[in-house]
């Protein structure tokens, strides 16, 4: 019997050596069974030894981030150039039509050059029209109005009813904004009538009644600003012809005597504007 357990205890021993792992050896060591040990499979590589500090291993770590970043740059560089070159086309053709519109320019400034005498002349010819134009406004239609008196005369009164003896007229010219627009003697101190000039005349008529007929169609006349007359006189016909009534009177001559009417905003703004005393119009006593 013992040697029966001494067998199984032998057969114990050699399968617990059967299982030794290699690594589990000890070197320098050979124990029984060692001829059941499991080898690794052998791979042939040189010894390696890491001798290098770790100043080293910075180094070369920030040396590969610096290699990455100029990568980096480089990437983007070359992403700049291939898309400037992409735009050449349009900046060539931008630059081209800013070469022709400044050569256009060039050549609009000469003729404009070349036209300046032209455009001088222009305006001296508008400044002696506007000058003529003027002129021409402030220019009485003088033989018009005399004319005219006479035409009101006989249109009122008939052919003899009233004869005149005498007849002038005084231009004084167009008034300006704010001045006195009425300088003759007027019955009406506060009318805005606008006159150029003044007309005095003397005559006879075959009544007062014709006198008063005559001054009527005068005051509803455009051409005349307050008539009115200022002595009447009664005088003795001579061998057995009726007397005839002597008269002397004035009126203001109205802007429709002059050559060239005025515009409703020339005479607006005359009448508008507040003279600088009113009370300087003449008016009977």
């Amino acid at each position: 019997m013992s040697a029966q357990t001494s067998h199984k205890s032998q057969a114990k021993k050699d399968k617990s050596a059967a299982k030794k792992s290699f690594w589990s050896m000890e070197i320098g060591k050979k124990g029984a069974g060692d001829e059941h040990v499991e080898h690794p499979a052998f791979i042939a590589s040189l010894p390696r030894v890491d001798l290098l500090p770790g100043a080293v291993r910075q180094s070369i770590a920030l040396h590969n981030v610096i290699r990455w970043f100029a990568v980096l740059l480089a990437v983007v560089v070359l992403a700049g150039v291939a898309l400037w070159w992409l735009q050449g086309s349009r900046i060539d053709e931008a630059a081209q039509a800013l070469t022709q519109a400044q050569s256009e320019k060039q050549s609009i400034d000469k003729k404009m050059a070349a036209l300046a005498p032209v455009k001088e002349m222009y305006t001296q010819i508008r400044g002696q029209q506007e000058l003529v134009n003027s002129t021409l406004a402030a220019q009485p239609k003088a033989t018009e109005v005399l004319v005219h008196l006479y035409d009101v005369a006989r249109q009122s009164t008939g052919p003899k009813g009233i004869q005149f003896s005498s007849a002038s007229v005084t231009y004084s010219g167009l008034p300006k904004p704010g001045a006195v627009t009425n300088l003759c003697p007027d019955p009406l101190p506060f009318s805005k009538g606008v006159t150029v000039g003044c007309m005095t005349f003397e005559g006879t008529a075959i009544d007062r009644d014709h006198i008063a007929a005559f001054l009527a169609a005068m005051g509803v006349d455009p051409m005349f600003v307050g008539p009115f007359v200022d002595n009447s006189t009664t005088t003795v016909g001579e061998k057995g012809q009726d007397g005839r009534v002597a008269f002397s009177g004035t009126s203001g001559i109205s802007v429709d005597a002059l050559q060239q009417p005025l515009t409703p905003e020339q005479l607006k703004a005359l009448t508008d504007t507040p003279a600088a005393d009113a009370t300087a119009n003449g008016s009977p006593s």
